[in-house]
């Protein structure tokens, strides 16, 4: 569970800082690899993918340590964010003002500081004073549910839109973050071509739309029906878990791939190119790739029935009353 990674990520992460926090103050790289790539990855970016992240990007009016494109457009597009890296033992307000500026004259709608403890994010384009324009906040030192509940604004699947969700973070402390406490986006309504009486429509003929909540339920051409509880992988689970039930999908006629190469369904959560899925889950002997956004899950999905010879047609999403 992503939450529970994140929390035990932060208790390790405290304990490096603890440890090594003469050489991390004195030294931006260390600092980067020892803080804040961890927690960049762990939160979903793959800092090896240059159509998803870009070390060193140049600006134009100057470079930032990491520009995060969380559409994978980081061969032709603008980033969704920018993040400055500082040793541990600078101040994360050393600078504003001019980072805040050239992100502004770049487009770039988000500019992140952080020295590996200390977080803060800026909404660049609001027209506030700077330091009106910080939306987002955490320490590592800050008790565990607070600073992983704040730091889910990073997400990358949050900025699938240009108004990622702010995190909820509850009043009360509670023993450890859970999946209730994520940010619940707004409910799907169903598109228009869905007949109000009937409230399902085809998988074929269904347009996910970012940052809502997937349908309610999915309806496989033998008459079961799967509830999704409320993240857009879970389509891909229960159609995999389907398909396993049904004899149609097994580990002889694995890997599953998209039209890109990508692997969907593996024996092993391993890609064609020896990479691991960045983020999977096992159903019973087979490895699926949880990682991507709403339409992602969607066509995927889509590609995992075809490839098993399933009318698209035949597999239908109940929509939310």
């Amino acid at each position: 569970m992503l939450l529970d990674e994140l929390a035990e990520l932060v208790g390790r992460l405290k304990e490096r800082i603890e440890k090594h926090e003469d050489v991390l103050s004195k030294n931006e790289t260390a600092t980067r690899y020892a803080l804040i790539d961890p927690l960049l990855t762990a939160l979903g970016w793959d800092l090896q993918d240059p159509g998803q992240v870009r070390m060193e990007y140049d600006t134009g009016k100057g470079r930032v340590d990491y520009a995060m494109f969380a559409r994978g457009g980081g061969d032709t597009g603008s980033p969704e964010l920018v993040v400055e890296a500082k040793n541990l033992g600078k101040p994360t307000s050393d600078g504003i003002d001019q980072s805040i500026t050239y992100c502004v004259g770049r487009g770039i709608p988000y500019f992140v500081v952080t020295n590996g403890r200390d977080w803060a994010a800026y909404e660049t384009h609001r027209p506030v004073p700077v330091t009106e324009k910080r939306i987002v906040d955490f320490s590592l030192m800050d008790p565990a549910q607070t600073s992983v509940m704040k730091m889910l604004w990073l997400w990358p699947d949050n900025f699938e839109t240009e108004s990622p969700i702010m995190p909820v973070v509850p009043d009360r402390p509670a023993s450890q973050p859970t999946a209730t406490s994520m940010p619940q986006p707004p409910a799907a309504e169903p598109p228009s071509n869905v007949a109000r009486s009937d409230r399902s429509i085809s998988l074929d003929e269904f347009n996910p739309i970012s940052r809502t909540r997937p349908p309610d339920a999915l309806l496989f051409p033998d008459g079961t029906e799967k509830k999704i509880d409320k993240w857009w992988f879970e389509i891909q689970t229960l159609i995999v878990r389907w398909l396993i039930d049904t004899g149609s999908l097994t580990a002889t006629n694995c890997p599953v791939e998209s039209p890109g190469g990508r692997y969907l369904v593996n024996t092993s959560p391993v890609n064609r190119n020896g990479n691991d899925f960045r983020s999977f889950k096992k159903i019973d002997n087979l490895f699926m790739d949880s990682w991507g956004g709403a339409s992602f899950h969607v066509e995927m999905a889509k590609k995992i029935l075809q490839s098993q010879n399933i009318d698209l047609s035949e597999v239908r999403f109940v929509m939310n009353a």
